[in-house]
């Protein structure tokens, strides 16, 4: 009677429940070149005929990275002044005296900011950029000596001489490095449309020289196994009924033992 009634829980135990496996499956599809200028681009991901026959769709998720070309093109600013210092009047040699008059400059070079948008139709799927780095390097241009005149002192004369340079620092502005978007898409309408069509076109936006290093969207699904046929409302109740009967037999074997 045990081994019975057991075997009758786990059968309907087993049969009420229904099996799921989860995959993901990468979809198919590329932009025409990994090379990115200043331009769009689109391209058409499909992956609809890798999916089981039973199956619901659980999200979609992507990751395009993306990194600077190297071959940046940089403006450069005409110099600016900031200013300058003089020292006084110095002995330079026994017959000549002298003082020392720093300019100050500074000049600006900047490349440009590479970006990229990633988008299917009006929906931002996001965004991302390179990274500012900054440096300077100061640089000094040629002495140039300037007589200013003579003086005597003393029955001694004298050569008066104003030197001067020029520091230019130079400002550098580069942006650099790499960068990805990816991200999870869980909007119905999009998911509904790879269904329907089989496809999805996806459109990138690109400011700037990139390269695109890795492009990857996944489909994840949960494919449904059909579940074993429930039993009939009469099994179910004979299972019950051998278990009331079970616990009635306990209960008089106890008593007589007592």
């Amino acid at each position: 009677m045990k081994k019975l009634i057991t075997t009758a829980l786990l059968t309907t135990l087993c049969t009420i429940s229904a099996a799921a496996l989860a995959t993901p499956i990468a979809m198919t599809g590329a932009f025409a070149s990994s090379d990115l200028a200043n331009n769009n681009y689109s391209a058409v991901f499909s992956g609809k005929s890798f999916l089981p026959t039973d199956y619901t769709v659980n999200s979609l998720a992507y990751s395009f990275s993306f990194r600077d070309d190297g071959n940046d093109m940089f403006t450069t600013s005409a110099p600016v002044s900031t200013g300058s210092s003089m020292t006084g009047w110095r002995p330079h040699t026994a017959v000549s005296f002298a003082r020392y008059l720093t300019k100050y400059a500074t000049v600006e070079r900047t490349s440009q900011q590479e970006s990229a948008a990633l988008s299917i139709g009006d929906v931002v799927l996001g965004t991302g950029s390179t990274a500012l780095t900054e440096s300077s390097k100061t640089t000094s241009s040629p002495l140039h000596a300037k007589y200013e005149n003579k003086g005597c002192f003393y029955h001694h004369c004298y050569a008066f001489y104003t030197k001067s340079w020029t520091d230019t620092t130079t400002i550098t502005r580069d942006y650099t490095g790499a960068f990805t978007i990816s991200g999870i898409i869980s909007n119905q309408s999009i998911i509904d449309e790879l269904l329907r069509s089989d496809q999805l076109t996806l459109n990138l936006k690109v400011a700037g020289d990139l390269i695109l290093t890795n492009s990857q969207l996944l489909l994840d699904y949960t494919e449904v196994v059909a579940a074993a046929e429930v039993p009939e409302p009469s099994s179910i109740l004979l299972a019950l009924a051998g278990l009331a009967g079970l616990g009635a037999v306990r209960r008089r074997s106890k008593r007589a033992t007592a």
